[in-house]
């Protein structure tokens, strides 16, 4: 029943028309193949092989699920088929280094593959995307000899990457980890147990790399004292082939509420041999180089799963004969109207559609910042462009997969009754995409890490590399005569903002509860005011280009819905921050409790 195509048209309007990437990326080094033929060759492969292996094998991921039997874990053969697939196509190489065997291609054109894979398997999206940030992590501060030995088959699709954080004790406060590491000789033996590790096992790849956090033996407590390093499930030998089998085991796997095809698993190490990566003790950073490719990862989690729930939700709204037009009815021979001509229902799917556009703008943006942060000959948009990253990235990953688990229960709720029940595939679709807030820091961490630290960062250097271009579009286009009635509540929107940062910067000096209060309302009202700018960027090519194409002006429609329905929400954002942390936290903890008996007091 479900059905999925992959939104060739929307990127093509982001990539092509609004960033203009085959102009802007192609003249940097490794990209020179980035040309637009290229990328709608590859697009058009991808896309066909989503749709005809990774979407049929998303059923029996969720229905068989990953199975685990004395420390081994088998997927279902349809996601394996799906695998081979992917690899036999060569596209597992397609942002991997040319050095190690890659074909290079921009970061931007990940959001591309990232949304279809996770849109039509997000169970084995996970396992690709866990690969490609342990690649980035080793790339970024591994050895030469570490690189050779593990990124090329990282991108042979050979073996495949895993992170390796969180303890049963700690689960967001890394300083808490126990796991030890004792050097002996070249390499060290690393002991103890990591839960919640997502493709810890698998039949998927010849050979599992699992990236731990651990303690050297001098270490000193907290996060400043955790290391990382390389523990491959099967050793390397001198000459890149396999050897014996590693000590790292798979203890157990969760039984969880959705993603069934990817198993979360319990890793124990006794004795593992492992290789330090990077300096010692300087492991968290090291691995946030990986946290940060996730994080965005999982927030096109959200936007896949987003924009598959909207496909069947407009579909079932247009084939559903349910009541009738409130004015007159469409089909008066008929009995009933279809459903998408009711007010009620036709909100939740240009909400969906609106946030759908701004936030896989909002993405390829921020993707398109990261290739020009890394690629750029000039030193200067390298730097401005990577404090822009570092702003972006709490936004993208909360704001997506909150609206992911917004989006998805609306359109179950298009489908009504037929919804709630598994031949339509919308309720796995909702609890596919519950774990997304959660994964890679909950959104309340991500609130915190942009209203702690990005926004107080170098006397608010970061914020400027946003406020800046969006005040300066406004005072470009404030008397284009189309674009007023979008740049004027934007104008609004944004001073609001502004506003509200300085509120939050005075305010949180004093008492640092006023920054944990409000974190996850500035987040919000932050990322709605970046989704206008995103929309005010599309809507300056729609009208430019209304008159040749309705795609155009539907754009324009959409945009329109966004600025008169969802944008307003700022001010209560706002008026929310400024009622301050005192009410949040007077209550005493023992407030919180229900009284379980009648107390006997008249």
């Amino acid at each position: 029943m479900v059905q999925y195509k992959p939104p060739n048209r929307e990127y093509e309007f982001i990539l092509r028309e609004v960033l203009d990437v085959e102009k802007e990326l192609t003249g940097y080094e490794g990209y020179e193949e980035a040309t637009w033929d290229m990328i709608e060759m590859i697009s058009d492969q991808f896309g066909k092989m989503s749709e005809e292996h990774w979407l049929p094998s998303n059923k029996d991921g969720d229905e068989i699920g990953a199975i685990f039997e004395n420390g081994n874990v088998t997927v279902p053969p349809s996601m394996k088929k799906a695998t081979d697939i992917l690899i036999e196509s060569g596209l597992t190489t397609l942002f991997g280094h040319q050095k190690y065997g890659g074909m290079e291609f921009p970061n931007v054109l990940s959001v591309f593959a990232d949304e279809i894979s996770c849109a039509t398997n997000m169970s084995l999206g996970i396992y690709l995307g866990l690969t490609k940030g342990a690649y980035n992590c080793i790339y970024s501060h591994g050895s030469e000899e570490l690189k050779e030995t593990y990124l090329p088959r990282f991108l042979t699709g050979e073996w495949f990457g895993t992170m390796c954080l969180t303890e049963a004790h700690s689960g967001t406060d890394l300083g808490l980890i126990r796991t030890s590491a004792k050097p002996v000789g070249d390499s060290y033996n690393l002991n103890g147990q990591k839960i919640f590790i997502s493709c810890g096992e698998h039949n998927l790849s010849e050979n599992i790399i699992h990236l731990v956090l651990a303690r050297l033996p001098d270490s000193p407590k907290g996060v400043k004292g955790i290391s990382l390093f390389i523990v491959p499930k099967f050793l390397v030998n001198k000459d890149g082939t396999l050897g014996k089998r590693n000590k790292v085991k798979c203890v157990s796997i969760e039984e969880k509420m959705g993603v069934h095809g990817s198993p979360t698993c319990v890793l124990s190490f006794e004795n593992a041999e492992g290789y330090l990566v990077g300096e010692p003790h300087d492991g968290l950073a090291a691995m946030f180089s990986m946290m940060n490719t996730e994080r965005i990862g999982v927030g096109l989690q959200g936007l896949g799963l987003s924009e598959i729930a909207y496909q069947n939700g407009l579909a079932y709204a247009k084939d559903r004969i349910q009541g009738q037009d409130l004015k007159e009815p469409r089909n008066p021979e008929d009995e009933a109207d279809p459903l998408i001509v009711h007010p009620d229902v036709r909100r939740m799917l240009m909400r969906s559609k609106s946030l759908i556009d701004a936030g896989r703008m909002l993405a390829c943006w921020t993707a398109f910042a990261i290739d020009k942060s890394e690629k750029d000959p000039d030193e200067k948009v390298r730097k401005e462009t990577g404090d822009l990253v570092e702003l972006m990235t709490p936004i993208v990953k909360a704001l997506l997969t909150d609206y992911g688990v917004e989006i998805t229960y609306d359109m179950l709720q298009v489908h009504g009754g037929h919804g709630y029940i598994r031949e339509y595939g919308m309720e796995q679709f909702s609890r596919d995409v519950r774990i997304a807030p959660i994964w890679e820091g909950t959104n309340g961490i991500q609130a915190l890490d942009l209203a702690g630290r990005k926004m107080p960062q170098h006397m608010g250097r970061l914020l400027r590399r946003f406020f800046h271009p969006a005040l300066d579009f406004i005072e470009q286009n404030k008397e284009d005569t189309d674009m007023k009635e979008f740049v004027v509540p934007f104008s609004k929107a944004l001073k609001g903002l502004q506003k509200t940062t300085l509120y939050m910067a005075q305010k949180g000096l004093g008492n640092p509860y006023e920054i944990g209060a409000a974190a996850t309302d500035y987040l919000r009202q932050f990322g709605l005011v970046a989704m206008g700018y995103m929309w005010l960027l599309m809507l300056k090519v729609a009208f430019s280009k209304r008159e040749k194409d309705d795609y155009y002006e539907h754009k324009i429609i959409l945009a329109r819905f966004f600025f008169e329905r969802i944008l307003p929400e700022t001010l209560s954002r706002a008026i929310t921050i400024s009622s301050g942390s005192k009410t949040m936290m007077s209550l005493p903890d023992e407030g919180f409790n229900s009284n379980s008996q009648f107390s006997g007091v008249v």
